[in-house]
C-alpha cells in the first residue's frame, strides 16, 4: 500500500490528511461528538478520526483547522 493512502481517513462528510496535521490539537476541542481522537509520541504526533460514523457532518474541525488537514466530502444524493 502507498502511504499517502495510510495518511487519509474520513467520514461521511470530512477527510482527514494526517500529513498536514500540525497537532495543535484545536479540532479535539471542537468536535462535541468526540470523534478526533490523536496520535501522541514524541516521534509522531497527528489527529486522527476514530469513530467515523457518529460525525453529524458539523465541519467544525475544518473552521477550526489553520493546516488545512481537514476537507469536506461532497455528497452525492441519488
Amino acid at each position: 500500500m502507498e502511504p499517502k493512502l495510510l495518511s487519509r481517513a474520513r467520514t461521511s462528510y470530512v477527510q482527514l490528511d494526517t500529513g498536514k496535521c500540525k497537532a495543535c490539537w484545536k479540532c479535539l476541542d471542537d468536535c462535541q461528538k468526540q470523534i478526533i481522537g490523536k496520535i501522541d509520541f514524541p516521534w509522531h504526533r497527528h489527529v486522527r478520526i476514530t469513530n467515523p460514523v457518529k460525525c453529524s457532518g458539523c465541519l467544525k474541525c475544518i473552521k477550526v483547522c489553520q493546516d488545512n488537514a481537514f476537507s469536506k466530502i461532497d455528497i452525492v444524493v441519488q
